[in-house]
């Protein structure tokens, strides 16, 4: 199987027909516009299946499957980190979990911009990463930048994965450290002389056991449409997941466990209602118009989180 990873810097209907010859099997495209701007088999040719999201029909992150892997969003699907999409992949004899992510800013919140929001999604999908797993995007983060203030440092993210057995495949490949890449997926202001790493492939241990190839390809082929280059990643697709807690009750209740006693008791009456506005909440689903109920729901759990640390802080 071969998934290809890129952050194309918009317009990706004008640019697709450069990787298209690549042969993906599934491409994870960041600053992609929506569908009504593609215009499936008029300006780009159409998937067998496709998911997008994003907060303008200009930029998203769009995930296009041309085989016969099925992208189904994850119902536990968390919009405050609206940019990292956990989707469940689904081939005829192979299935995995892959998250697509664009790293963003955050006005609201600066220390919970690029790899900030990163730590905060993986902590929220934590359980999740017992399945094979793939994570790949543009993270733009490197440990390069750990002494940045954020609620979470780029080695605090690889050192949280690494406890699920799950790896960088390039620091794997080439055996080099974080930090001393010497094969840049970006450059600023298309400037060759202002090179960076910060889009990766993540992946469990099952999956890099069966063996896999990753490239990075040359700036010189791609900074005339995009400050990033593609990266490819080819492995063979064997694993089946097996049953997976998913639902947004799931989630939270772990979430809830976690809490304090003397915030569980307080709080009891809370608690419940929250519980219930959760089963309420889901049985919406994911569709978009729904989204910001999910939010509020959302903010709700993690106010009460707060006040517990800071109960136990006491």
């Amino acid at each position: 199987m071969k998934i290809i990873e890129w952050n194309c810097q918009g317009a990706f209907r004008k640019k697709y027909g450069r990787l298209l010859p690549e042969q993906a099997d599934i491409l994870v495209i960041s600053e992609c516009e929506a569908e009504a701007k593609l215009k499936f088999g008029d300006l780009t040719p159409k998937p067998n299946d496709f998911f997008w999201y994003g907060d303008s029909p200009n930029k998203g992150v769009g995930i296009f499957s041309y085989t016969d892997y099925k992208l189904e969003l994850l119902p536990c699907f968390n919009p405050k980190y609206r940019y990292i999409i956990p989707l469940k992949v689904t081939g005829k004899e192979s299935s995995f979990l892959l998250l697509a992510i664009w790293a963003m800013g955050n006005q609201k919140n600066p220390l919970a911009r690029y790899v900030g929001q990163v730590w905060q999604a993986i902590n929220f999908y934590e359980k999740l990463f017992s399945q094979q797993c793939i994570l790949t995007g543009d993270f733009n983060s490197n440990k390069i930048w750990d002494e940045k203030e954020r609620v979470g440092t780029h080695s605090d993210m690889v050192t949280f994965l690494e406890r699920y057995k799950i790896y960088s495949l390039y620091h794997l490949q080439e055996q080099i450290e974080q930090g001393s890449e010497i094969q840049p997926t970006f450059h600023l202001h298309k400037n060759l002389q202002k090179p960076y790493h910060i889009d990766y492939f993540f992946a469990s241990q099952i999956i890099i056991d069966e063996g896999f190839n990753m490239s990075i390809a040359k700036a010189s082929d791609w900074l005339d449409i995009s400050n990033h280059v593609p990266i490819s990643l080819e492995f063979i697709a064997k694993p089946q997941l097996g049953k997976i807690k998913d639902s947004l009750s799931d989630v939270l209740n772990e979430k809830l466990e976690q809490l304090s006693v003397d915030t569980l008791k307080r709080f009891k009456d809370k608690i419940k209602e929250l519980q219930e506005s959760t089963l309420k909440v889901e049985r919406l689903g994911t569709v978009m118009e729904y989204l910001p109920e999910r939010a509020k729901l959302l903010e709700k759990y993690e106010t009460l989180c707060e006040i517990d640390r800071l109960i136990k802080k006491l």
